[in-house]
């Protein structure tokens, strides 16, 4: 029982590492949407690189556990749950690691667009800050009250699309450019807010062995 414990810890504790680079790289991103920055923006993708480093770790110490110390169901529920979080976190630094592909390329973004983008970055980061301590504290109510903060990001998604397409200042063509090349990138976003909800559903695993779907 100590050496499952014990790896159980170290997965975990590596799990909250791995947070906490996901939420960095995202806040990087508010910082390049701010204040544009090629260097930033370089440092956001290499980032990337050590998340899945992170998930590879995870992912030997789950296998360790799951040859050598035949978990029971409770812990065997915590290594399934803390590996499929892990991949959650890989998917939501790719997201971010996208955004800064997109804006190196970029010679402008528009205040519009940079502000939407940047608030749909702060309650996204808002939302795995939570969802991460929902985790470590075995915290139930929280687990099914965070999927409900998607909805915010999500409305401002059909908000700025509305907005790009009602802009008279632009042709048409233009305007659909703009529009599809925006909404490539913000729903980097809305994906990564997904995978949260989907960290949600994982942590309710964990702790009552039952699936849910968050949608």
């Amino acid at each position: 029982m100590i050496r499952i414990d014990g790896k159980l810890s170290q997965m975990e504790q590596t799990l909250v590492k791995m947070g906490n680079r996901v939420v960095s790289m995202h806040e990087c991103v508010c910082e390049v949407l701010a204040e544009p920055n090629k260097e930033r923006e370089l440092e956001i993708i290499q980032a990337d690189d050590r998340i899945n480093h992170m998930e590879e770790e995870i992912n030997d110490l789950a296998i360790e556990s799951l040859a050598l110390l035949a978990p029971v169901a409770s812990d065997l529920r915590k290594v399934i749950g803390t590996i499929k979080i892990a991949t959650e976190l890989e998917r939501i630094g790719d997201y971010a690691k996208n955004i800064a592909k997109f804006l190196i390329k970029q010679d402008h973004l528009s205040d519009m667009v940079a502000d939407y983008a940047i608030s749909m970055e702060k309650d996204l980061i808002t939302m795995l800050e939570r969802a991460m301590q929902c985790m470590v504290d075995q915290d139930e109510e929280a687990a099914f009250a965070i999927p409900e903060s998607d909805s915010v990001i999500n409305q401002q998604m059909k908000d700025i699309r509305a907005k790009l397409l009602a802009d008279d200042g632009e042709s048409r063509e233009d305007a659909l450019k703009e529009l599809f090349e925006i909404s490539a990138m913000l729903r980097n976003i809305e994906r990564a807010g997904d995978h949260i909800k989907n960290i949600c559903e994982h942590v309710l695993y964990m702790m009552k062995g039952q699936h849910y779907d968050f949608g």
